[in-house]
């Protein structure tokens, strides 16, 4: 597919924008009414709290009023009555005091578990709500990838940043075990081994590694990438490290590439092609994501309410393409793509700015804001 604007300019990003504009405005329409409703309950939580609080502190008060103002008064007295009523009147107060403070601090933490139940919930809706959108339409984001083999399935982590956001997802891949066959093809790298029927000497053997088994590759988004595998017994483990086109390849401990003669021996450009499609599966053999935690300035943006401020951030991105968009488009207030498919087909996706304002419209202030920053208002 080639999208481009009606002016057949190319797209600054090679997506369907109409359908990543609609799909962050339905998205709005969800997120931002549950985190109000996550706004209020802890504003109820705080309330109560409160209130309890400051009730279990005058009770606490009281009592201790009340024992000095007993001990004060029979301060002194040897009278076995007087002093008889001082211990009574002191162990009633403790003992109604005790009572009523074990009530109210149970109460205290029923709210306190109900409340972080309650939260919890919304925040889990929100994140499961906000996937799509994490999954795919944060245009321009850093993302890093930190993939494991273990108990038979390839699993990993993307941290993602853009604009002092950051965001991370749980990931599950293509296949259950991976080879390096599967990810580049046939490949063989060099190793000393002892040679010779009277004497052994060390000699360069080529070691067909195509059906090793990956247990680990890492891609910091930027230039540097490794990849780690073994043979089935786990008695044979290489290494490849790439950082900015550069290699270092590891036969266990042992550096392959430190060594002058070895390095002789191995093809270069088939350990860049390793490298190449090592991360290109990282990005693109992804099974299954899951978002799971989102922060804004170092922060839990989620738990901390913030989830508006980041749908903001990203509104600033499309709002970018919203404009160039009318720019280049030659019907007033619609904002159009066209899209050519591989064979030819072309077509054209739009929507109105007023289509996108009035849904936006719909969640009060926080739509209307959302509007403005997008270039729809």
């Amino acid at each position: 597919m080639k999208y481009t604007f009606q002016d057949s300019s190319e797209l600054p990003l090679q997506r369907d924008f109409i359908q990543d504009l609609n799909n962050f405005i339905e998205m709005a329409k969800k997120v931002l009414p549950l985190e109000n409703s996550a706004i209020e309950l802890s504003e109820e939580e705080t309330e109560e709290i409160s209130s309890l609080e400051v009730r279990i502190r005058a009770i606490e008060e009281f009592s201790k009023d009340i024992q000095q103002y007993v001990d004060e008064r029979s301060k002194g007295s040897e009278e076995k009555e007087i002093l008889e009523c001082r211990n009574s009147v002191i162990d009633v107060c403790v003992e109604t005091a005790d009572k009523g403070l074990k009530e109210l601090n149970q109460k205290l933490e029923q709210i306190k578990r109900q409340s972080e139940s309650g939260i919890y919930k919304i925040e889990m809706d929100l994140l499961n709500n906000l996937d799509p959108l994490f999954e795919s339409g944060i245009y321009g984001a850093n993302k890093a990838y930190s993939v494991t083999s273990k108990n038979g399935s390839l699993k990993g982590i993307l941290k993602a940043s853009f604009s002092g956001m950051e965001y991370s997802c749980d990931l599950v891949y293509a296949h259950d075990i991976l080879s390096v066959r599967e990810v580049y093809g046939e490949l063989s790298l060099p190793t000393w081994t002892k040679a010779g029927i009277f004497s052994k000497e060390n000699k360069v053997k080529m070691i067909d590694v195509s059906d090793y088994i990956i247990s680990a590759m890492n891609f910091d988004g930027d230039k540097h990438i490794d990849l780690s595998f073994e043979n089935k017994k786990g008695d044979q483990k290489f290494k490849i490290a790439s950082d900015n086109d550069t290699y270092q390849i590891y036969q266990g401990e042992f550096e392959i590439t430190g060594d002058e003669k070895l390095l002789q021996s191995l093809n270069v450009d088939n350990i860049a092609g390793l490298v190449g499609d090592t991360k290109k599966y990282m990005e693109l053999f992804i099974k299954h994501q899951k978002l799971t935690h989102i922060l804004l300035d170092g922060e839990d943006a989620v738990r901390n309410n913030e989830v508006f401020d980041c749908l903001k951030l990203i509104a600033e991105q499309y709002g970018d393409i919203v404009r160039e968009s009318l720019e280049k488009g030659y019907v007033k207030n619609e904002i159009t793509i066209k899209i050519e498919a591989s064979d030819g087909t072309r077509t054209e996706k739009y929507i109105t700015k007023e289509e996108a304002f009035d849904q936006l419209a719909e969640l009060g202030s926080e739509g209307l804001e959302l509007a403005s920053i997008l270039g729809v208002d």
